[in-house]
């Protein structure tokens, strides 16, 4: 009998003792990543270890030699970070379609999340349904998602150019309130664009308490960022401390050439609240050059009357249009624009409304002025590139509608853009320690082989890692713990992320390792659509996404929900 209990014995002692080394053997972590350099996104200096990642969490940070995984990845002479939140973007716009979804363009950067629905603009207030389907079609990159106040409005009011009565602003309320409960993470405006302009500011802070009563943000394009723009940030501030909303200012920046030098006030003024106790922040793109950009023809607003012009325009901005459709349409339009431009009336009327506007829709030109705008890149002129309009025409002593017109007859894909910057302003803005690095971009689809360049903006591909070739490597302007944490810790901190921003245990396996040698951005105002080089591996939520610089296939992202940040 005692020999039969014996045997029983011994045999639930192996079972057990092989219980136990197969849990804790061979394979301790799913993934180790070994030898990095380790920026942790706190701003603090970089130290070697190694990390090793269970499921989707980090769980050891230190040596861990002798330690074993199922995929080791070995970080020496790279930088192991946490991977990058761009607090500014526009990529609900574009990654609901399977073209765009990967988010490819802001992988390739290190970025991992994205926060969406900027500007006063959101693709839906409908936060769980547009969660539900991101994730069932798949996404490349985690999504934090704002509501738009113009979208809010636009649902009350339409655009009418008046302010809210207490029964609208009260529905106005209602909206936000269930997309917070929904969880929203806040609300942006975008009081330049109709229909945000048309809000006062006792309406902002009436909805930005009910941003705050969830915890959330409010970020704002302000109302003016050229000769106006103290008074815009003013009005930020003072949205901040009588609602008790924590406040950013999106792409921050100072537009015109004729009001260069005013980041020096904007600066004080930011720091003076901060100062006083107001939780302010910003967020900027690394570029002197904003939007619009287009071709210089793009410029001149023409009369809704004027056919056939405008029903080329609207046909050229139908979604379905192939490239080649497009060209053509282009090249109609053009001949129309050539043909109204030789017509003494026709080109009078344009010229009209190119620096007027409408009553109640003034132009960009009658609001920002010829100073604003910027040649980028010319063929038959490249003598003209880096020119601002205001400049030629002072130079040449001539009206600069005439020079525009001009242009467009010589060389009509001279491309251009408006919100010229001064780098002496941006390299003020981005050293300032709660300016955040961010982009303005949208998702785009995945390059194909053999693609024509196409002209355009680069900020959708490469503003973090030219933040990290320009301002750190090349121009050690910023450290690189600096520049790391502007783009990590910093923004986690403004959405008071639990689990994300820092490389910590028992946070979310949020990681890019990148080559600090050889990282940049490839894409220019001549061609844009080109990738990032010399991000190696990046990892959103312990599954790679990038693997020795190339895509692995795989759509790792999550909508992250204010109401479960955990």
């Amino acid at each position: 009998m005692f020999k039969r209990w014996l045997i029983i014995l011994s045999a639930f002692i192996i079972l057990v003792f092989s219980s136990t080394v197969c849990k804790r053997a061979p394979k301790e972590f799913d993934i180790l990543i070994k030898n990095g350099k380790i920026v942790d996104g706190t701003g603090n200096p970089w130290f070697y270890g190694d990390i090793g990642i269970i499921d989707d969490t980090i769980v050891e940070i230190g040596s861990l030699d002798g330690r074993e995984a199922s995929k080791v990845i070995d970080a020496e002479g790279l930088v192991v970070c946490p991977g990058f939140i761009d607090t500014h973007t526009h990529c609900d716009m574009d990654i609901g379609q399977l073209d765009n979804n990967a988010n490819l363009n802001y992988l390739t950067q290190g970025v991992t999340t994205v926060v969406t629905g900027n500007c006063g603009e959101s693709v839906s207030l409908k936060v769980k349904e547009t969660k539900s389907k991101w994730e069932k079609q798949g996404i490349g990159t985690n999504i934090v998602f704002l509501v738009g106040h113009g979208t809010i409005r636009r649902e009350v009011i339409g655009e009418e150019p008046r302010e809210a009565s207490v029964e609208e602003i009260e529905k106005m309320k209602a909206i936000l309130w269930q997309a917070m409960k929904e969880g929203a993470w806040g609300m942006s405006t975008g009081l330049e664009y109709i229909p945000g302009r048309y809000a006062n500011t006792k309406e902002l802070i009436e909805l930005a308490k009910v941003v705050n009563e969830f915890g959330g943000i409010y970020t704002s394009h302000i109302r003016d960022e050229d000769t106006h723009i103290l008074e815009a940030i003013k009005e930020i501030i003072r949205i901040g401390k009588e609602s008790g909303v924590r406040v950013n200012v999106a792409h921050f920046k100072i537009c015109g050439k004729e009001n260069w030098g005013m980041m020096k006030d904007a600066v004080k003024l930011i720091n003076e609240a901060r100062v006083k106790g107001i939780y302010i922040t910003a967020d900027q793109y690394p570029y002197i050059q904003s939007a619009p950009i287009g071709p210089i023809l793009s410029i001149l607003e023409i009369p809704e009357d004027m056919m056939p012009l405008m029903e080329l325009r609207r046909k050229m901005r139908g979604p379905k249009l192939t490239e080649e459709e497009r060209e053509k349409l282009g090249e109609q339009y053009l001949d129309e624009l050539k043909k109204a431009l030789s017509n003494k009336s026709k080109r009078e009327r344009i010229r009209k409304l190119t620096l007027e506007g409408l009553p109640n829709k003034p132009s960009a030109i009658a609001q920002w002025g010829w100073h604003n705008y910027t040649i980028l890149v010319a063929e038959k002129n490249k003598h003209l590139m880096g020119k601002n309009i205001s400049d030629l025409a002072r130079e040449q002593k001539r009206d600069a509608f005439d020079i525009v017109v001009s242009l467009i007859l010589d060389e009509p894909d001279m491309l251009y853009s408006g919100g010229s910057m001064s780098e002496e302003d941006l390299q003020l803005a981005i050293r300032q320690n709660w300016v955040m690095v961010s982009s303005d971009g949208s998702a785009r689809p995945i390059i194909k082989e053999k693609e024509k360049p196409k002209r355009g903006h680069p900020r959708a591909y490469g503003s973090f890692t030219k933040v990290l070739r320009k301002y750190v490597r090349e121009k050690r302007f910023l450290s690189l713990e600096n520049a790391i944490r502007k783009m990590t810790s910093l923004p986690a901190s403004l959405l008071q992320m639990r689990n994300r921003g820092l490389l910590l245990i028992g946070y979310k396996a949020d990681i890019v390792i990148f080559d600090p040698e050889t990282v940049r951005d490839n894409a220019t105002y001549a061609n844009c659509r080109q990738y990032s080089s010399g991000i190696e591996y990046v990892i959103i939520g312990g599954k790679i996404s990038i693997e020795r610089g190339q895509y692995t296939g795989t759509l790792n992202g999550k909508v992250l929900l204010l109401t479960k940040n955990i």
